[in-house]
């Protein structure tokens, strides 16, 4: 009875272990450990960036200046803060604009979209968010909470980015906010759209995830 009670407890005690997965291949079964993401812990600061502080891996996001020249004229008024009208516009203009909230339109105006009050920012540069303004290639939106508005990020992958001949640094300042910009996700501002295909060329896709350090 003795015997049959110690090997039912061994038994239990054999379930309760933790699992690993085994393949089966035709010399036998090899164990396979838990993916390597579960392992990975924090990096430390590259060492030409000795006041970095590691913050993760976040998801990359764009977005780009809309121009008015690529889409077809239309009938549909966009007014400033004011209530004065800026113009009127296909209505395919005004869906990406006010995806991507920056225009530039025909007569070389840049126009910022004010999402909290349906109308537009218009000056010489694109409005970020609490006064900031938008510089192409070096702006990103950010959720505040994690990454401060004025913080300067460095993001690695960044420096394999080419555009028209010039090397990016990879360093970024945040800028913006973006309503689905939340938690570790960065959106960085390319300026024109066809600006995408250098950070693609990259390996930085959209979706995609980069290492993010703040700059302290």
């Amino acid at each position: 009875m003795r015997k049959w009670v110690v090997g039912l407890v061994l038994a239990l005690l054999a379930c309760l272990q933790p699992k690993v997965q085994t393949l089966e291949v035709q010399d036998g079964p090899i164990s396979v450990g838990p993916p390597s993401w579960l392992l990975e812990e924090a990096m430390g600061p590259p060492p030409e960036l000795p006041n970095a502080r590691y913050l993760g891996r976040f998801k990359t996001t764009f977005y780009w200046v809309v121009e008015e020249k690529d889409y077809p004229a239309g009938r549909n008024p966009l007014y400033d803060k004011q209530g004065r009208l800026v113009g009127r516009f296909g209505w395919r203009f005004i869906r990406d604009f006010k995806i991507e909230a920056a225009a530039r339109l025909n007569d070389g105006r840049c126009i910022s979209y004010l999402r909290g009050i349906n109308r537009v920012e218009v000056g010489d540069s694109f409005m970020g968010y609490g006064g900031y303004k938008l510089s192409e290639l070096k702006s990103i939106a950010v959720d505040p909470r994690v990454i401060p508005l004025g913080a300067r990020v460095y993001i690695p992958q960044a420096e394999k980015v080419v555009v028209d001949g010039k090397r990016l640094s990879g360093v970024f300042l945040a800028h913006d906010v973006g309503s689905a910009v939340k938690g570790k996700h960065v959106d960085l501002f390319v300026g024109p759209r066809r600006n995408i295909d250098a950070f693609k060329s990259a390996g930085m896709r959209s979706l995609g995830s980069v290492d993010i350090y703040l700059l302290e």
